[in-house]
């Protein structure tokens, strides 16, 4: 694991052919958290070849639509290029939200990064 300068969001941790994103902030509400964390996440898919990546949302204790509306993107932009890009460790608030919104319908939601990179890792990409 890389260890991370206080103002970076997110977390990179390659894991074969997968990639774990593991947000490092509490709350992902405020539109400029969500902008860095949106630039963050794109240069880890511009500079990894992982055929998927895993969202780490065990830290993240509160998030925004605004926040939601990024992942949404994020993973339509993935799916573009024939990757896949999938949720995990959301609990409390966190995972009532994506619960509510159904979420998992379109992207999947992993109880830990662990489950989700064994899922990923060998399975084919998602289509868009």
């Amino acid at each position: 694991m890389r260890d991370a300068a206080p103002d970076v969001l997110l977390e990179r941790q390659p894991r074969g052919p997968v990639e774990v994103l593991a947000v490092r902030r509490a709350e992902v509400i405020q539109a400029d958290t969500i902008e860095q964390l949106g630039r963050e996440i794109r240069q880890a898919f511009d500079a990894s070849d992982a055929v998927g990546f895993v969202l780490d949302l065990a830290r993240v204790r509160f998030f925004s639509s605004g926040a939601l509306g990024l992942i949404i993107h994020l993973r339509a932009q993935l799916a573009e290029r024939g990757r896949r890009l999938v949720m995990a460790g959301a609990t409390g608030d966190v995972a009532h939200v994506l619960e509510c919104t159904r979420l998992a319908q379109v992207i999947p939601i992993y109880t830990t990064a662990d489950e989700a990179v064994r899922d990923i890792g060998c399975g084919p990409a998602a289509g868009p």
